[in-house]
């Protein structure tokens, strides 16, 4: 009984980002259509996003992420395997990821249209901000955006200046893709690339972020 329900639990999640997938195979061509050709995104108020820029600085800011010292008041735990990615964050009451954390469906994604695979990325990048901040306990007020529950997170000291900075970097490259700015096959691979760095931090995180003194498969086995 106890794993029927965890299958229903398993399936009820995973149907909206079915439902989305669907809809982007669906209405490709409408979407793709809706994308002006732009090299830069203008705003509202004149504000621009040269988007080759933009590209180098977060590679700046994922170097500073990767190289980052480990905190020492973090448990001692092997990075969870990204195959028990979604498993973990299902017992943990957190929103699975559409990709299981496997950036390389974006990438595959991207071989069709740059585009929608960063409007993919994006989608994915909200559900580990949100995730994060029910970890930790931060309170996600109806419509807040994205990026305000990731201020309240760097506020509170759960995310460093540099993954904040490097997380917004991508997120408005994201939004961009979804606004109109024409993107190429290897500058959104470049994008999908920094958003790995960070999905690696977020699966670190799934096995020392909680109290369950998790452990990996193998040995919760023995």
């Amino acid at each position: 009984m106890e794993i029927a329900i965890l299958i229903l639990e398993y399936l009820r999640v995973l149907i909206w980002p079915i439902v989305v997938l669907f809809g982007v195979l669906i209405f490709k061509e409408p979407i793709h259509s809706l994308f002006k050709k732009l090299n830069k995104l203008v705003l509202p108020g004149g504000t621009s996003i040269d988007f080759g820029k933009e590209i180098k600085e977060a590679e700046k800011l994922s170097e500073e992420v990767k190289n980052a010292p480990v905190d020492k008041s973090r448990k001692q735990a092997p990075t969870i395997p990204i195959t028990e990615a979604n498993a973990r964050m299902l017992s943990l009451g957190l929103e699975l990821s559409p990709s299981g954390l496997d950036m390389n469906k974006y990438m595959d994604l991207a071989k069709e249209d740059p585009n929608i695979a960063l409007a993919g990325l994006r989608m994915e990048l909200e559900i580990l901000v949100t995730n994060v901040a029910k970890g930790f306990k931060i309170e996600i007020v109806p419509y807040k955006s994205t990026l305000r529950v990731l201020k309240s997170l760097y506020d509170s000291g759960a995310v460093s200046s540099d993954q904040y900075s490097l997380l917004r970097k991508i997120i408005n490259l994201c939004n961009a893709a979804i606004h109109g700015t024409r993107v190429s096959r290897e500058e959104a691979e470049s994008v999908i690339d920094l958003g790995q760095v960070l999905a690696q931090d977020y699966l670190a995180w799934l096995s020392w972020g909680f109290p369950d003194n998790w452990k990996p498969k193998e040995k919760n086995d023995d």
